[in-house]
Parts: structure tokens; C-alpha cells; sequence
């Protein structure tokens, strides 16, 4: 019996570029700046339609404020500090260069409440912030951050994208209702200090490739501060993850980059094939798990953002 091949499906490709950022001391807020701005640049020269950084990438200004100062307070401080020029910073970057930028993650101040906070910049729009909705016990114990209580959704009009910051991509709920909402690119900036961190963020991540048949990028955080508790070691190998079936590379991996080397990696990622998949793939786990009687609840709200760009 002969095999009838797929229809062709018009090609929707993405490009998007992670960013291995390295985290070290910096003078001041302008230095910062200038760093963050190089790898705008480089992602820039790819002519990549999305960007993503790292989590907690602001905690390199934790190098400016003064020493001895308790945990909770560095994060609250940098909240206060830092947040409008992070604002401008990253509205600019996105409309200088006409790019997508997730800045990883930033302390922010919600009702003096301290939560752990995504940037959503899109040219020509207001930001859109995803804050993180699990927290690990340093988060909630030792910086005191509270909990996020809503889901958003980006539509692009040419992709759907959603943020799961870390922590996060390990529970399994909250890219299913991402996928339920259309979403079809998952980025999830992480901050891990060591290889077990890494481990448990990257192998999740490919899971929530394969259930939900989306593309997964990730972006880690290397380098150190020298003496500042808690930011003394990180550990990261960034990489993108694809759905594992036929259209895709055998082993799930877009691409990948090297372990704790300071890089950006770029991956054209094609939304057409995540249709492929879905309607024609080997397994269908996204449309079985809609009919498979299994219901997921969320008490917070969960958010689509019309922010149409090119």
C-alpha cells in the first residue's frame, strides 16, 4: 500500500533569538544599557522577529546599590530604582530597531506588593507584563515576591506567543491553556544556578513541546556577582524545542547553545509545520487533550492582546 504524501501547507516561519546573557558587575544603569543594547544589535543583524533575555536580567544592577543590604530589600530597591528606566530602555529598543523584545524578567512594585515581572515590548504598542505564577521557595521566602494572578496571550498576526517564566514551564497547566488560546510559541527566560535547576527548567520545556505541539525557546542567564547572595553561580544552555515528530528535527532541538558561554542562538521556526503536525502528525496529543475529559481551571484571568506588527 503507497503511502498518500501531506498536502502542502504554506510556510509561516518566525525567527527568533535567545539570548545567553552574562551576568557581571556594571557601574552604573548606562553600562547596563549598552550591554543590553549589543545584543539587540547582534539579534538585530539576524533580522530576528522575536527576542528573549533572561530572567531576573535587571539583578545586574544589584551591582550599583549599596552592599549589606537584606535580600527582599535589594529586590524591592531595584524595583523602585530601576523600573521606569527599564520601561524606556527596552520601549525604545523595540521601536529603534523594530524587533519583539521579552526583557527576561524585572522586580516590580503592583500595589506595594513585589512580583516577579516579564516585559512584553512590542513596536508601535504599550508593554503587555506576565508576571511569574509559581514561586520557588528563594522567591517567595527569601526576596519575598508574591504570586502572578493572569495569563496573557500576544497575538502578533503572525505568531501567538505566550511568556512561562522558569519556574513556571515545570507545571504543566499553564501551557495547555496557553495552547487552548491559540498560543504556538512558548518562551520561557530562566535564571538557574546550577545543572539540576537547568535540568528540571530544559527537560519540561521539551515536554511542553511535545503535549501541547508548539515551539519552546529558552533563555538562560550566565556568569555571576561576586559576593551578592544567591547570584554567585548560574548555570545555562539555552536552546529551542520543537514538537518531536516528522517535520521536525529527530531529537526535538532547533538549536542549541553551548553550556555557560556568553551567545545568542537564532532559529527560524515555522508555524505551518505546528499545523502539520497537529492535523496529520504521528501522535495528536493538543487535539487529544481537548477531548480527553481532562479540565483545567484558573481562578486568576487569562488575557489576549491584540499587538499586530510588520
Amino acid at each position: 500500500m503507497r503511502h498518500k504524501a501531506p498536502t502542502p501547507i504554506l510556510s509561516r516561519p518566525v525567527r527568533v533569538c535567545g539570548i545567553q546573557y552574562c551576568l557581571k558587575p556594571v557601574l552604573d544603569f548606562d553600562i547596563f544599557a549598552d550591554q543590553v543594547e549589543a545584543y539587540v544589535d547582534v539579534a538585530d543583524d539576524y533580522d530576528s522577529d522575536i527576542i528573549l533575555f533572561p530572567e531576573l536580567l535587571s539583578t545586574q544592577l544589584v551591582s550599583c546599590l549599596p552592599r549589606d543590604i537584606e535580600p527582599a530589600k535589594v529586590m524591592r530597591l531595584l524595583a523602585e530604582t530601576y523600573t521606569e528606566k527599564i520601561d524606556k530602555l527596552f520601549i525604545q529598543l523595540s521601536g529603534e530597531y523594530d524587533r519583539i523584545i521579552v526583557a527576561g524578567t524585572h522586580p516590580r512594585l503592583i500595589n506595594d506588593k513585589l512580583y516577579n515581572v516579564s516585559g512584553i515590548y512590542v513596536p508601535g504598542h504599550p508593554p503587555v507584563y506576565q508576571s511569574k505564577i509559581h514561586l520557588t521557595p528563594t522567591e517567595s521566602i527569601t526576596w519575598q515576591f508574591e504570586p502572578g494572578d493572569s495569563l496573557e496571550v500576544i497575538d502578533a498576526g503572525f505568531v501567538h506567543f505566550s511568556v512561562a517564566i522558569c519556574y513556571d514551564v515545570q507545571f504543566p497547566e499553564i501551557p495547555r491553556l496557553y495552547a487552548k488560546n491559540e498560543m504556538q510559541l512558548l518562551l520561557v527566560p530562566y535564571l538557574t544556578d546550577d545543572r539540576r535547576g537547568y535540568t528540571r527548567v530544559t527537560s519540561c520545556a521539551r515536554a511542553r513541546a511535545i503535549e501541547n505541539q508548539i515551539y519552546v525557546v529558552t533563555a538562560g542567564m550566565t556568569g555571576s556577582l561576586p559576593m551578592i547572595t544567591d547570584l554567585t553561580a548560574q548555570f545555562a544552555q539555552s536552546a529551542v524545542f520543537t514538537p518531536s515528530d516528522y517535520p521536525f528535527p529527530m531529537d526535538g532541538v532547533a538549536t542549541e547553545a553551548a553550556a555557560n558561554a556568553e551567545m545568542v542562538i537564532v532559529a527560524d521556526l515555522d508555524m505551518a509545520l505546528l499545523d502539520q503536525a497537529r492535523q496529520r502528525g504521528t501522535v495528536h496529543n493538543f487535539v487529544d487533550s481537548l477531548n480527553d475529559g481532562i479540565r483545567i481551571e484558573f481562578s486568576g484571568q487569562l488575557n489576549t492582546h491584540q499587538r499586530h506588527w510588520i
